[in-house]
């Protein structure tokens, strides 16, 4: 799969445009994918008995967003069920 840099460099601009609109359809796809890793991840870290400050620390997060990752929500608070996927 090309990445963006190809993408740019396509000179037909129909081709270009084609190109740039299957990877932004993709983009809930991945988005959900990457969300479910992570949280994979989370999950995994928190099992080796880490805690959510340190796990915050260890990403870069705040302790409170490893607690709504590890419940599956998105940030934002939208009021997303746990393990229901949304856009962050």
């Amino acid at each position: 799969m090309a990445d963006i840099n190809d993408i740019e460099r396509i000179t037909d601009p129909a081709e270009r445009a084609r190109q740039a609109g299957q990877r932004l359809g993709a983009i809930p796809a991945w988005q959900a994918r990457l969300r479910k890793i992570r949280q994979e991840a989370v999950v995994e870290m928190k099992a080796r008995d880490m805690s959510y400050a340190d796990i915050g620390r260890e990403l870069g997060l705040h302790r409170n967003r490893i607690q709504q990752i590890l419940e599956g929500r998105s940030a934002g608070g939208r009021g997303n069920k746990p393990g229901a996927e949304a856009a962050e």
